[in-house]
């Protein structure tokens, strides 16, 4: 098994905050505040980690501002400027409620609750992010890794879509946040950006594919080429697939081997999930931790081997006596 980086070599152990020697609040051109990088940092840097000002359920627009009110009373005079100087895309009679909706992150994939952070919510979109953010449950943070290698001077953006191509992602954006995405992916030249558009397409459908759990069980070559595919796509697209895409990717792909009975291609599939996870959500993410745990015994999932023990194989086979040629063919079960 090849040897992880360790957190310190990652830079996530320091709690930062927006006093953080890593980055600054700049006005961006365009686009009003953001954070700029004040040295260079590797991917799988944390850059920040921050508790939410408050959190709140998803409720009608006029609850919701009534709840405002009683929270905003609740914050320091300062904190409530910060507050209200943050964008605001639904201006009215619930001005309030407009600046939540505008600006609060769900508290995990699918939460109907969201956080309001000062620091974070100042990150700008691009649709091609040099950053994640994430939701880590057991401390009740956000928190924001490198996904690429950040130069000083560079501003730090996630990615407030969820893909699809470039029409779909600026109408989205339009509404939601009140502004025309700008960014490298969107202002590609025609040819380019119809090219972009195609793979982001195939993306997505190979995406649907691979979570067909009947295909799964009756044709798992051709659901794990579609993994391969999907990650080829991908770095075409990024340059390199991002780390939270690729850890879903990887999974995936160790769900496929784990329900056909596959320990060996299951183990070394948790590992490239945990290995991606570690980069994009750290250490300490309780995600990161339960690939780490599949990695080290993949039997462990509930469905191991429920399908079938078709891939199951020999005891004594070991990846580790594999070249790197070798090793690919054989975790994408692909002829030599």
């Amino acid at each position: 098994m090849s040897v992880l980086p360790t957190a310190a070599e990652l830079g996530q152990p320091a709690a930062l905050n927006q006093n953080s020697d890593l980055f600054e609040v700049q006005q961006i051109p365009g686009k009003g505040k953001g954070l700029v990088a004040l040295r260079d940092m590797p991917k799988g840097t944390r850059i920040l980690r921050e508790s939410p000002l408050f959190t709140v359920r998803s409720m009608p627009r006029a609850d919701l501002n009534k709840a405002m009110t009683s929270k905003l009373g609740a914050l320091s005079k300062e904190q409530q400027r910060q507050f209200l100087s943050l964008h605001n895309n639904f201006p009215g009679q619930h001005a309030l409620a407009g600046i939540v909706k505008t600006n609060a992150l769900p508290c995990g994939s699918g939460s109907s609750t969201g956080g309001i952070y000062l620091t974070i919510c100042l990150i700008n979109h691009s649709c091609l992010p040099n950053a994640h953010n994430n939701w880590n449950e057991e401390f009740e943070v956000e928190t924001i890794h490198a996904v690429k290698p950040i130069s000083a001077g560079e501003e730090i953006t996630i990615d407030y879509t969820d893909c699809g191509p470039s029409h779909i992602r600026r109408l989205k954006l339009r509404e939601s946040f009140g502004f025309d995405c700008q960014c490298p992916a969107c202002s590609q030249p025609p040819k380019e950006l119809e090219a972009s558009d195609a793979r982001r397409v195939q993306m997505e459908r190979l995406d649907e594919s691979i979570g067909n759990p009947m295909r799964m069980q009756s044709r798992p070559s051709a659901s794990l080429a579609d993994c391969r595919s999907l990650l080829q796509l991908s770095k075409e697209e990024y340059g390199e697939p991002l780390a939270s895409p690729a850890a879903r990717l990887y999974y995936d792909a160790f769900q496929i081997s784990a329900v056909h009975g596959d320990r060996s291609r299951a183990a070394a599939f948790a590992e490239k999930a945990y290995k991606e996870r570690v980069v994009c959500e750290g250490e300490d993410s309780p995600s990161t931790q339960h690939m780490k745990r599949f990695m080290e015994n993949p039997a462990s999932h509930s469905s191991f081997g429920a399908y079938s023990s078709k891939w199951k194989g020999s005891s004594k086979f070991s990846p580790s006596s594999l070249s790197e040629t070798e090793f690919e063919a054989w975790l994408w079960r692909r002829a030599n």
